[in-house]
């Protein structure tokens, strides 16, 4: 799984990316530089307050959401039992960009499946 990630990194121009179970639990990871069972605990508690809000508001499941800070975004979204986790920039634009991502992550998804079976 982790050429999926490097590809995505490659073709975005991302910092780095992570495949995360929903527990939080590192599975594959491409990012240097970057604590990664840190950051994959982090998007685990993103995801988690996300899915309750949604919950909460009688809304589907999760399938994407992005945080921005002044340094970058952090885009999760959602790839089948597992998610995936990019860091892009702050000045990436995702337009297109979202295209490679949800791409990314049904390629991920498909993988996942088959290492389950």
């Amino acid at each position: 799984m982790k050429h999926i990630l490097e590809e995505l990194n490659e073709t975005l121009g991302a910092r780095g990316s992570l495949i995360v179970s929903k527990d939080g639990l590192l599975i594959a990871a491409a990012v240097a530089h970057v604590e990664v069972d840190r950051l994959a605990a982090m998007g685990a508690a993103i995801l988690s307050d996300v899915r309750r809000s949604l919950a909460a508001a009688g809304m589907s499941e999760f399938t994407q959401c992005e945080v921005a800070a002044e340094q970058g975004k952090v885009i999760l979204v959602a790839a089948g039992p597992t998610y995936l986790l990019v860091l892009v920039g702050a000045r990436i634009e995702l337009g297109a960009g979202s295209v490679e991502i949800k791409s990314a992550a049904r390629q991920v998804a498909r993988a996942a499946e088959f290492a389950a079976a």
